[in-house]
């Protein structure tokens, strides 16, 4: 087995750009499993843009809010297993992963009183309002899984050059990347109805333009998520 030593790399740009395509993949999968979820349980799509969805009739379920969290979470605990994985390339796969599912906007969106996690925790608890006790307690749960994920981000990037600084970089580049690139400038471009029709399973044409894009992205550079040694040139 390969030292930490013999993939102690700088941050790479290529890993960098195959992680910002992932990120973008990853957010959309996370809002199509609201909507998948809304579709199967609640026998319709919802209404959506780039971040946020409604239903235009009852559904008395929950579990479509909750969908997109779980998906979120299960990808952070994957890419948590990968990245343990000391001593091997493929844990910088697993790093990418883990901030991929942005557990810093997962905890701030919540410690802010936000969020599915705010909305699934009120309906399971039949609450009108959100209580302080209602935000403590969710707060603390998204606290309690995503500081596990960050944290297992950190250990994987043992080795790399500058690693405080570029750990806060993947940890934040998620929220600035998603917030700039869709929610203001998706979304503003969807307000002056660029590409809003058709509607397809309930969101406009310029959601699953941009997301097919970022998808095909990431499969074409995944393989650069995994650096060889050191010592090869694209990665000294």
């Amino acid at each position: 087995m390969a030292s930490d030593d013999e993939y102690r790399v700088a941050m790479s740009g290529r890993w960098f750009l195959a992680f910002s395509f992932l990120l973008l993949a990853v957010h959309e999968a996370h809002e199509l499993a609201h909507a998948i979820a809304g579709r199967l349980l609640c026998g319709e799509w919802p209404v959506r843009d780039f971040n946020s969805w409604h239903f235009t009739s009852d559904c008395a379920s929950w579990l479509p809010t909750a969908s997109g969290p779980a998906f979120s979470y299960a990808l952070m605990l994957a890419g948590g297993l990968i990245a343990a994985r000391a001593g091997t390339p493929s844990r910088w796969a697993g790093v990418a992963l883990i901030f991929a599912a942005n557990p810093f906007a997962r905890l701030f969106t919540a410690v802010m009183g936000g969020g599915d996690e705010m909305v699934v925790g009120q309906r399971m608890a039949g609450l009108s309002t959100r209580t302080p006790a209602l935000r403590i307690i969710v707060a603390a749960v998204v606290a309690l899984l995503c500081i596990a994920a960050i944290a297992a981000g950190w250990h994987g990037i043992a080795g790399l050059k500058r690693r405080g600084l570029w750990f806060t970089v993947v940890l934040l580049w998620p929220m600035v990347l998603t917030g700039v690139g869709l929610f203001v400038l998706g979304n503003g471009l969807l307000r002056a109805n660029v590409l809003v029709s058709p509607a397809i399973a309930g969101a406009p044409l310029l959601v699953y333009l941009v997301s097919a894009l970022a998808a095909v992205l990431a499969a074409m550079t995944g393989r650069w998520l995994v650096p060889r040694r050191a010592a090869d040139p694209a990665f000294s």
